[in-house]
């Protein structure tokens, strides 16, 4: 299962969705599959140009908007930010008086400062899934409105992952990564000692 179609699966049918770097509006494509309408948006005019000399779907709303600023109230309930980091997803929220109920994201970075982040911003965990694509894990979260206080293991490793034997798949690929990495720096790097001390008590629950 590729990115786009686990996003999919993790939108309801009632969903009002809007997603934000859309690219060639593939998500929106396979929701409209199933008649439901969506707002597929981008920076690039280009992009959004291009994508509306091959696609023609009433179900569709194709626009060029610089994060969330052409999106207007009611329009969404659903936000979708995946194929960008940490920093351009907090800085998209953080510009918006927005408010939703449902926001999922695959950030390729930092996700233990998203979770803190966006817990600051009034959204707290839902659930998390681990994707493999092409021989590459992504963190997808799904974030719902509220207020959570992380311990350090759902802080830096995620929380509720739904696919287990992938989330451990996941875990045992991150944990030799970082046994590589300690050894290069002389076992002084903390928070890669710590990470792993977190991973093997993790994996031996």
């Amino acid at each position: 299962m590729n990115r786009i179609e686990c996003i999919y699966n993790h939108i309801d049918n009632e969903d009002k969705v809007v997603d934000v770097g859309c690219d060639q509006a593939k998500l929106s494509l396979m929701l409209a599959k199933r008649n439901q309408p969506s707002i597929a948006c981008d920076i690039s005019e280009n992009v959004i140009n291009k994508a509306k000399k091959t696609i023609n779907n009433p179900l569709i709303d194709l626009r060029v908007s610089n994060g969330l600023e052409n999106i207007k109230y009611n329009e969404a309930d659903t936000l979708v930010l995946s194929g960008m980091g940490t920093h351009t997803i907090i800085e998209i929220l953080s510009n918006t008086e927005l408010i939703f109920n449902k926001i999922i994201t695959i950030s390729n970075n930092y996700h233990d400062i998203l979770r803190i982040k966006m817990n600051n911003l009034g959204y707290m965990v839902d659930y998390e899934e681990i994707i493999k694509e092409n021989n590459k894990y992504y963190n997808l979260i799904v974030f719902k409105k509220g207020k959570y206080n992380y311990n350090e293991r759902e802080l830096l490793l995620g929380m509720n992952h739904i696919n287990t034997s992938l989330y451990h798949e996941y875990l045992n690929f991150l944990l030799n990564k970082y046994k590589k990495i300690k050894e290069k720096s002389n076992n002084k790097n903390v928070k890669i000692n710590k990470l792993i001390e977190l991973i093997e008590t993790t994996l031996n629950k």
